[in-house]
């Protein structure tokens, strides 16, 4: 067997490094992103006028632990908001497990983001029930929702509990209403804050 030229090693490795940095070129495209409509997201957040905790952390009640992307504090309790960042046709309903997702003509599958909305709001609900602070027992409502960035769409209709990231402050025009917040309600949220602050620390490698 001939010995290997030195101009197609040279050819190779060229074509090696070209391919490396083409997929350090895509890698940092979609994290520039990513974080464009993560920022977009606070942004509207943060228009809402409400006070709001970003990546909270609580105990789940079952030895477990939750991570919220937004809790907001409402007039009638908390809302607990989880993102998604999907491109491309979105296809999903409440109770469907798994999520369909069309981008560049393939398809992938997600699990409903629903679920884990749910188990957080369970889990706020168990931690206030189980508070220190008596003043956080009060069964304050909490209402979950899921907002999509507008990477993407529904085109057969966006399920219940569910908004895009720029309708999010007209659905949620009703939960806010006005910024009134009860002093026991201020209390229960600071009992969430401080809960969630002790969580991480202790969580901490």
């Amino acid at each position: 067997m001939g010995l290997v030229s030195i101009e197609v090693v040279f050819y190779v490795l060229e074509a090696i490094t070209a391919l490396g940095l083409i997929a350090v070129i895509v890698f940092f495209w979609k994290q520039s992103r990513k974080s464009k409509h993560q920022r977009h997201t606070r942004k509207v957040v943060e228009s809402l006028g409400v006070k709001y905790l970003h990546d909270v952390v609580l105990p789940d009640g079952i030895d477990g632990l939750v991570f919220i992307d937004y809790l907001l504090l409402v007039p009638d309790g908390f809302v607990v908001l989880g993102t998604q960042h999907n491109a491309g046709h979105l296809f999903g309903g409440e109770t469907v497990d798994q999520w369909s997702q069309v981008s560049n003509n393939k398809t992938y599958k997600f699990n409903n983001p629903l679920y884990d909305n749910q188990s957080a709001c369970q889990a706020v609900r168990w931690n206030l029930q189980h508070a220190d602070n008596p003043s956080a027992n009060t069964h304050w409502q909490v209402q979950g929702w899921v907002t999509f960035s507008n990477a993407g769409n529904f085109p057969k209709g966006i399920p219940a509990q569910v908004s895009m990231i720029d309708e999010l402050k007209s659905n949620l025009a009703p939960v806010i209403k006005n910024n009134n917040i009860d002093e026991n309600l201020q209390k229960a949220w600071d009992a969430l804050h401080d809960l969630s602050i002790s969580t991480r620390a202790a969580n901490k490698h």
